[in-house]
Formats: C-alpha cells, structure tokens, sequence
C-alpha cells in the first residue's frame, strides 16, 4: 500500500499568480498529496446561496496538472458573518446567555439547527460539484470540530430542555438522577432547568455532567450527519476528519460517536519540541492512539507539526523522528501544517515550509527528505497495521467528573491514559483505545485506569471479559460514581467487588495533612512536592492519592510496607484474574504487574534499547525509531539489511539522532 505526503495549502490567502509556483514546490519536494478548502466558507459562498467556486475549479486542475490528490475540506467551522446574521441561534451565548460576537474561528453554535441547515446546504453544494473530480483523493469532515465554546444561549437551554425530556421521560426521574432534594433545588417541569454555569457558579454536578453530556451529543451528531451528507453525495469516496473532540473547554465524547462518522481515523499532530520523558509526550499520544481506537484503519495525520509558534524549525530531523513515530504507530499519510508562514490572522507566528517571503526553509528540506524515505518504506509492510492483544479504556464521563471535581480527583484523568500509553510504549506492546460500553475486538489483557464513572454495560464489560479468561488490571480511583454522577451507595469499586475480590473501605493523601512527630520518623518524603513516598516491591512510588483495600477473596500479592496495606490484589473470577492497585494511575507500579500478565499469557515484544522503539512490522521487518538525540545501538534478532541506510548490517543497527530504520533480516 502507498504511503503519503503533503502539506496544507490555503490559495485563498494567496495571488493566484502564486498558485502554480507553490504546486511545483510541492511536486519537488517529493509530495503527492494536499488538503485544501478549510477554513474558508465565505471563499465559496460570500452570501446566502450566492456560489463563486470558479476559482478553486482553477485550483483542483493545478492538482491534476501535478499530479497531487486532494483532500477537500468540507468547510463549515467557522461560519461567515453572514450566516450569523441569518441564525442568531448560531451566536455562542455567554454565562450569562448573551450573545457572543464571533471574533476568533470556532465561534459557533453548531448543534444549533438553522445553523446546521445552511452548512449542510454548503456541504452538498460543495461536495457534489467536486466528487469526481480527478484530483480528488477523500474529503475532510470541517476543521477541528469540538474546539470552540459551550453556548449558554436560550436557544441552546431549549434544546437543553428538550434532550433531558427524551432522556429521562419524566421531572421525577430527573429529580431522582440530579438528588435536586439537596439544598431545595426540585424542578416541577423541564421547563425550569437551567444552563448549569452562570456568571457566579457552576451547577451540582449530577445536573452539569448532563450538560456536557448534551454539549458532546450537539457536535457528535452534527459531524455524523455531515459524514451522512458526504457519504449520500459522494458513495464510495474515502473521508477523514481532524476533528478535536479533547478541546478543552467544548470537545465531545468521540468514542461514542465514533462509528457513525468514521471513514479513516485523523488528527492535528502536534507533539511538540520538548522532553520526550513529558507527560506533554505522552497525552499527545495517547490522543492519537484513542482517535484509532478499535477502527482498524491507518491514521492519516491531515495536519503534522513543521515549526511551531514563535519556533521557526526544529533540530533537523526531529520532524522526521515524528514521523516514524507515527509510521510504528499505523500512519499512512502525514500532511504538513502549514505550507507557507502565515502573512496575517492569528497563526501568522506558526512557521511552515516555505518562509514569509514564500522561499523554502529547513521545514521544506527536512519534509522533502522523509518524502525520499516515504518512496522506499513504503515497497514494504506499511501502512502497519497490527491486531493488537491489549487494551485501554477510556471514558469521557469520567474525564467530565474528573474537571469538576478536582479536590478529589487532583490528577488529570487524561494522565491516566498517558501513562498507560507511556509503559506501554516503552515496552513495545501494541494497544487499542476502548470505550467499555462498545468493545468489540478481542483481548487477552484490559488495562482500565482510573476510570472514575461505571455504569452497568461499562460493569458487564469488565465481569465478562474477565469471566471468559481475560486479565483486568484496574487502577484506584476507578468505579467512584454512577452513571448520573452520585457515588457509589455499595462498596468500591462500584458493581464490581466480587470480580476484583476486594473492598475500598477507605482512601489516604500522601500530602496536605499534618501526622504526629513519631509517625512522622516512619515517613520518606518527596522534598520537591513534601509527599510522602510509598514502598512497594522495594521501590519507592510518588502518588497523591493511595486506598485502603479489603481482601475479601483476592490474593495479596504485595504490600505497601510502611503501613502494611495491601497494594497489589489478584483475584481470579470465571476463567480469568482481576488485578487491583492501590493507587491512583502510576507507571512503576502499572509496568511491573503489565509485564508480570504479559509472561503469564506468553506475550512478547520487540526489545530495544530506553529511548528507542521498535516494532516487527511484517515477516523479518523490523522498524526502529531512535526518540533522543544521541546515537543508539540496537542488537538485532538476526543479520539484515537496512533500507534508508542501504547497507547490509551485522548483528547490531547503529541509529543517529533522531533517527529511524526499517531492517530486512
């Protein structure tokens, strides 16, 4: 299969006369592949029904000219001025459900249904004029959906009102899931509620998780029904979407919503130029792996970092670092952001390939050199597509419990994701994303970190797999709350103390709290962060957060010795085991019971050298990718033959900076 390479083009910021001069660049610099069309509604349609897209016909010929596929952004995020004036509803309303004006991109209402009506129009206009065309290559499903803004408007607690109604049938169920009978807070219709955030306060959090749940639903069902429109306008042709369901202030829970849209998985790559040892690192990709999931598919990367704000380029070859990462983490295209530095708007700081004068920097050079190596990687076993026997749950409602309520959950629940994505990267274990409500493929191993809310089918999951001969390593924190967001009535882990064997009779802070002088003589503290330390298996772990286990049938297999508690129990349920640690989501802790279950099941991996990754892609391949700056030896299985250094090797692949080989033994 074809690997591809490209950029990012906006020929609307440019003269036309620029136009074919930046597609000549590109075919020279080995590419094959652009994205084109986003960001730029207005360009097409400059008021209501009125089409001008005679200019981008010129566009998509210069693409067939040289021999470039097109990935044609469907765009519809941001909505013009226009569109504003015609839906106030598409307004974002403030805390206090003002009208906001849309000054930056991403300033729209998009679950808001006159909104919806015009970008879906545009939609089908566009894509039923380009479909078969020759250049066209897949469509993009908008730019970055899930970035933006939560509306408060009336038109948005309407809809509100109405989702809560078809949810829960009647206001008594809804008094009963919110407990409005604390602090007098009881509804006699749907009427009555409120948007849960105003310019004091937020809501209780019954009442608020709803509300993000209902703000998830509007962008989730929004970005199906453009899959919809695309798949019905154009049958057979391939999209993607770079959709940002983990924005912080908006996203959506893409794991539900996943299937409905999904062609071919995408992203924004944007790992950045720091400390791979970053927990920065290590949520980028663990972002990129939950955006795979359980797909199957190739990743196609349709934005990929080339500088950075304020960071012209960065050490050659870190870009190309990325992009093996990527290739070991089932890549198949990557198209630069951004062609050409910005002249003006927000992102004019954002250096591309080409300079502001338009002339190439070392981010073209460097681009032009992994294209080289995209054209001899690509005769082998990639795009690499492995079955992976592990996985990872992920729940975004517990991600939602986990930001209101951080007095108790004081680590990111994202953190908890990134270090399981961490020690299993560092041991060369494939992996997919799960959400436990929807697993479908099978697994020898289940990881389920902190995963705060657990509703019965979440539950069930786990009770079966189990049952049927898997291995559930849960860590703490995990099974707090139910479903409407109140906690646990029954021991913990909620519904699920008879699969684990255990009871959660109670929880410790390792910092914050004064002890007695003589229990202060026991204690080794952290002196940076004034924790104290917990001994487990002869190392010494850094948490915030420790519980107080309960064997009831579990087996103690370690101890946490400074206070003689358990800190590692198996139980084994059905024809599998169940193990639970102590505390919140640690990667000492996590790695040594993965490797444990891993020799328990005969699973093995690539062994690289701390700071390299490797993968045996197909029969005698084997792709390693060097992640420091400083040069590495790996000892190979057998003698072989290195494709991008083009020369035979002997017992060992001698790897520079942030360098990367393929090796045919």
């Amino acid at each position: 299969m074809s690997l591809y390479i490209g950029t990012n083009y906006h020929p609307h910021d440019w003269p036309k006369e620029r136009w074919e001069k930046d597609f000549q660049l590109m075919k020279e610099a080995g590419f094959d592949t652009v994205r084109l069309g986003h960001l730029c509604w207005d360009s097409y349609e400059p008021e209501d029904g009125v089409y001008t897209f005679e200019w981008f016909d010129q566009v998509m010929e210069l693409c067939v000219k040289y021999k470039l596929n097109v990935i044609l952004d469907v765009s519809m995020h941001p909505a013009p001025i226009w569109v504003h004036k015609l839906c106030p509803g598409c307004n974002v309303g403030g805390k206090n459900g003002a009208p906001q004006a849309p000054l930056r991109r991403y300033m729209d209402d998009v679950s808001d249904p006159e909104y919806q009506k015009y970008a879906l129009r545009f939609a089908e206009k566009i894509v039923s004029r380009y479909k078969n065309h020759p250049a066209l290559f897949a469509f993009g499903l908008c730019n970055e959906l899930g970035a933006g803004y939560p509306s408060y408007s009336e038109a948005s607690k309407k809809r509100f009102q109405k989702w809560l109604e078809k949810k829960y049938k009647t206001i008594k169920a809804l008094n009963h899931a919110w407990a409005t009978q604390r602090w007098s807070r009881k509804l006699s219709s749907f009427e009555d509620v409120a948007m849960q955030v105003n310019e004091y306060e937020i809501g209780a959090p019954e009442a608020w998780l709803d509300m993000r749940r209902f703000f998830s639903d509007g962008i989730a069902d929004f970005i199906t029904e453009l899959a919809e429109t695309v798949e019905q306008n154009a049958p057979g042709k391939a999209h993607t979407s770079n959709h940002f369901a983990e924005y912080e202030t908006l996203g959506f829970d893409y794991l539900k919503a996943a299937s409905g849209f999904v062609d071919y998985p995408g992203i924004g790559f944007y790992p950045g130029y720091g400390n791979r040892e970053s927990m920065g690192f290590w949520k980028t990709g663990s972002w990129y792996m939950k955006r795979i999931s359980e797909t199957g598919k190739p990743m196609w990367c349709i934005e990929f970092v080339t500088g950075g704000f304020g960071i012209h380029h960065a050490a050659m070859g870190m870009n190309r670092m990325y992009a093996f990462w990527c290739l070991l983490h089932r890549m198949q295209m990557m198209l630069g952001w951004t062609w050409r530095s910005m002249l003006n708007g927000e992102e004019q700081y954002l250096t591309g390939m080409l300079n502001h004068d338009g002339r190439p920097n070392e981010n073209y050079r460097e681009y032009q050199w992994i294209a080289s190596d995209f054209r001899k990687l690509e005769k082998y076993g990639f795009p690499y597509l492995p079955q992976p026997e592990i996985a990872v749950s992920y729940s975004y409602d517990s991600e939602l419990m986990a930001a209101y309520a951080k007095m108790q959950y004081r680590m990111p629940y994202s953190n908890n994701l990134a270090i399981a994505h961490r020690i299993l990267e560092e041991r060369n274990l494939n992996y997919n994303v799960v959400d436990l409500h929807q697993m479908t493929e099978q697994y020898q191993i289940l990881i389920i970190p902190g995963e705060i809310v657990m509703d019965h089918e979440q539950e069930n999951t786990v009770r079966e797999f189990v049952k049927n001969g898997g291995t559930a390593i849960m860590t703490g924190y995990s099974a707090w709350v139910k479903e409407t967001g109140q906690v646990f009535d029954t021991s913990r882990p909620g519904n699920l103390t008879d699969v684990f064997g255990i009871e959660i009779v109670g929880y410790q802070r390792t910092a914050g709290m004064e002890v007695s002088e003589k229990e202060e003589q026991k204690l080794r503290r952290n002196p940076a962060n004034g924790r104290e330390l917990l001994k487990v298996r002869e190392k010494w772990i850094d948490v915030d957060y420790y519980e107080q286990i309960k064997a009831t049938d579990a087996e103690v297999l370690q101890r946490e010795e400074t206070h003689q508690i358990p800190a590692i129990t198996r139980n084994r349920y059905g024809k599998g085991a169940a193990y639970y640690l102590f505390c919140e989501t640690e990667p000492e802790l996590l790695g040594e019971v993965l490797d444990e279950c891993c020799r328990e099941k005969s699973m093995q991996s690539v062994v690289t050298p701390q700071g390299v990754i490797g993968r045996k892609i197909a029969k005698n391949q084997y792709f390693y990718v060097n992640l420091t700056g400083k040069e590495q030896k790996i000892e190979l299985p057998e003698n072989g033959y290195g494709v991008l250094q083009e020369k035979k090797m002997e017992d060992t692949c001698t790897l520079q900076a942030f360098d990367g080989e393929l090796v045919i033994c």
